[in-house]
């Protein structure tokens, strides 16, 4: 397996790699992001918040072209309900993998989930995973937790395959006082995108849009493509 020493020292040394961090300002939020979620595992599964979640998923389950080849990343994975959905309409040998700050999340992920399913705990902005890897990367309501936006799409673009894709699907409300009081007060939450300033983070890192929508009521999803090498 490719991942090899790289995914073994991950599993073993849990979040030892997250003191690859160089600033105070990414610990805060790594840390608070752990804490955050580790706390929310106990009763994730069970809060109104994942009728939420299946509407905003569902919809980027339709993006996905299944064959018996195909590699996906569920980036930030939770619990593993994503991933769940995905192994029941997977065809072949369609290989699941997924990743999280959060350990606990990934233990409930565990029990529910076929041990074919490869489990990582690991930090978005810098995946303990192989260049060129995967077909799709699915990033599900987490985006606005991440410290630095651009580097994380710059790990999911080098993680993916030539003319790989991108699904981001991410909280984004009609009223900016919202995305306001969210930054201010859920912990971990660094910033809450409009669809322009996605579109930019995508052309930035030389991803090629291929379409926007809004999901549900309070979600934009935005799917890109990685350009195939010249």
């Amino acid at each position: 397996m490719k991942i090899g020493i790289t995914f073994l020292a991950n599993i073993y040394l849990g979040s030892n790699n997250l003191k690859m961090m160089t600033t105070t300002k990414e610990r805060r939020n790594i840390n608070a992001n752990k804490t955050f979620f580790d706390r929310w595992s106990r009763t994730y599964d069970s809060s109104p918040i994942r009728f939420w979640m299946q509407h905003f998923q569902v919809p980027a389950l339709r993006e996905i072209e299944f064959s018996s080849e195909i590699k996906i990343l569920d980036l930030s994975c939770g619990t593993g309900e994503l991933l769940q959905d995905l192994y029941h309409r997977r065809k072949g040998k369609i290989k699941l993998y997924g990743l999280d700050i959060s350990k606990e999340m990934l233990e409930k992920a565990r029990k529910k989930l076929s041990s074919e399913v490869i489990l990582v705990q690991g930090d978005a902005h810098n995946l303990p995973l192989e260049s060129e890897e995967f077909d799709y990367v699915i990033c599900t309501e987490a985006f606005h937790h991440y410290h630095s936006q651009n580097q994380a799409i710059a790990e999911m673009k080098r993680v993916l395959k030539n003319k790989g894709k991108i699904i981001i699907v991410d909280i984004n409300f009609f009223w900016l006082p919202i995305h306001w009081l969210f930054q201010k007060l859920e912990p971990g939450c660094v910033k809450i995108n409009n669809r322009k300033e996605m579109i930019l983070l995508f052309r930035n890192n030389g991803i090629r849009i291929i379409k926007q929508q809004r999901n549900f009521l309070f979600a934009i999803m935005t799917i890109g493509q990685k350009k195939e090498k010249s």
